[in-house]
């Protein structure tokens, strides 16, 4: 067959936009969700989706990280993990009860750093500052000052016993009555006392936060722990609040009404208990806030998203995987976590 200078010269530049199309493709992401099982004995589980939808599971089902062996501090529930400057870093709540939560870090996801018990308030506190529980640590990176910050809820005996109706049941009758803390590190390795973070006057757990670049401020996520049932400020709903660029004072708005959970506009089951919304998780992608949450007891995992953190859309066709709880997804790219996924991912 005879080419012409011509066409050979055609098949040369096809070739060569080919080469260069694929170097400069972008990365695809990857929505990948850390989430535990049953009471968290089993260790910390990981799912993965290439539109933020709908998630299978990823390892072949396997735990990423197994519990480790702290008497009386051996449950992986609640993981939260962060990757940034090359590493995962992961924390989660290490019992129902106790004084601290974990952390460790991955290059991998799979190989892990010796876990480390970290101080929910300082051990030198006063006894009625000391924590009864400590829940749903959640790790964040803030640019402003370069370091991690995780916020995790306590309740304290001071807060429990000061009578003024804030706990779960609003009558000063249940042990929980939960505030938000907030501990910083920059290695991983040292990390700032514990202190108060949030509170505007009722118990709440499971805060989250992302910054939120157009209104240049952060948005918090959190859940009003309160019973459903109270005629002042009912709860088991995820309400938002709002901060200054300075979290070392920040300044939070009131919290909205509620926007998915019990009272709210948002839940897949109708029944006042079964609609419980908890353990949040909040991202931006592609110009939109994407917000999962929980139904522990109704329908399990759930997904809303909204352009402007207002107006709010359930996505009632998302999937996960069996008896996953607490979800909280970050996104990443897919060449970071190629060696975990099925096969399935290679052709998306």
């Amino acid at each position: 067959m005879n080419y012409t200078f011509a066409h050979l010269r055609l098949v040369l530049v096809i070739f060569l936009l080919a080469i260069c199309s694929n170097i400069h493709a972008k990365p695809k992401p990857i929505f990948l969700m850390a989430y535990f099982k049953d009471n968290g004995v089993a260790g910390v589980f990981l799912a993965a989706s290439t539109d933020g939808i709908h998630y299978q599971t990823v390892n072949n089902g396997k735990p990423i990280m197994a519990p480790p062996a702290w008497p009386g501090q051996n449950l992986t529930r609640d993981p939260s993990i962060l990757y940034h400057n090359g590493k995962f870093r992961m924390v989660w709540t290490s019992h129902w009860t106790g004084k601290i939560f974990g952390y460790a870090e991955s290059t991998d996801l799979l190989n892990w750093s010796t876990p480390v018990q970290v101080n929910a308030v300082p051990t030198t506190a006063p006894a009625d500052e000391q924590p009864i529980n400590v829940w749903a640590p959640e790790i964040h990176w803030n640019p402003f000052n370069k370091e991690y910050f995780i916020l995790y809820a306590l309740t304290t005996p001071k807060e429990r016993f000061n009578g003024n109706n804030s706990d779960n049941s609003g009558k000063n009758q249940t042990q929980y009555d939960n505030r938000i803390y907030i501990t910083r590190t920059t290695n991983g390795q040292i990390f700032t006392d514990g202190k108060l973070f949030f509170d505007q006057g009722f118990s709440c757990i499971d805060a989250v936060m992302q910054w939120n670049k157009v209104q240049r401020n952060w948005v918090m996520v959190v859940k009003n722990s309160r019973n459903p049932d109270l005629q002042d400020r009912p709860g088991r709903n995820l309400c938002i609040t709002y901060a200054n660029k300075n979290l070392s004072e920040p300044n939070f708005t009131p919290v909205s009404a509620p926007i998915v959970g019990t009272h709210s506009p948002i839940f897949s089951h109708p029944h006042l208990q079964k609609s419980m919304a908890e353990g949040p998780s909040l991202v931006y992608h592609n110009k939109l806030w994407w917000l999962y949450w929980d139904e522990p007891a109704g329908n399990h995992l759930q997904l809303a998203t909204s352009p402007n953190l207002q107006q709010w859309t359930h996505i009632k066709e998302a999937s996960f995987p069996d008896k996953a709880q607490h979800g909280t997804v970050f996104v990443v790219s897919q060449k970071l976590v190629q060696h975990l996924l099925p096969s399935t991912f290679n052709g998306e």
